[in-house]
């Protein structure tokens, strides 16, 4: 069993106290001392389960939000919309390749007029220089 299943399902002691009169006399049997009804002990005692149910109240409306979240994150996940955004990737990616080999033909071609260009200006300025 793991730590969060531990954590989930038991008491760190195994003490569950339902009531202040238990909690009164579970204090009388692990101290000895009794605790009177009127106590500052026992407010106390009730503004921690005051403060733990409204605890658990937001953990509960966190809880059922962060589901929703996940339920339409994950709703788009079906083996459609995954066929779909693969069939666009490789659409793209052929798209992509398609304008590398334009723009390899085109660099190609410029290098041969560019070729051209040079031996060109390198006959007429060897003309010029021999006249």
């Amino acid at each position: 069993m793991n730590d969060l299943t531990n954590q989930e399902t038991e008491t760190p002691d195994g003490v569950s106290i339902a009531s202040l009169d238990e909690l009164r006399a579970y204090l009388h049997s692990q101290t000895g001392v009794s605790v009177g009804e009127d106590d500052p002990l026992l407010l106390q005692h009730t503004i921690n389960q005051i403060h733990l149910s409204e605890i658990d109240r937001i953990l509960k409306r966190h809880n059922a939000a962060l589901t929703e979240a996940l339920g339409v994150a994950v709703k788009g996940l079906t083996a459609d919309a995954i066929s779909q955004n693969l069939q666009e990737q490789v659409r793209l990616a052929d798209r992509t390749h398609q304008e590398f080999e334009r723009q390899y033909k085109r660099a190609r071609l410029l290098s041969v007029v560019n070729i051209i260009c040079f031996a060109t200006c390198v006959l007429v300025f060897s003309y010029l220089i021999i006249k």
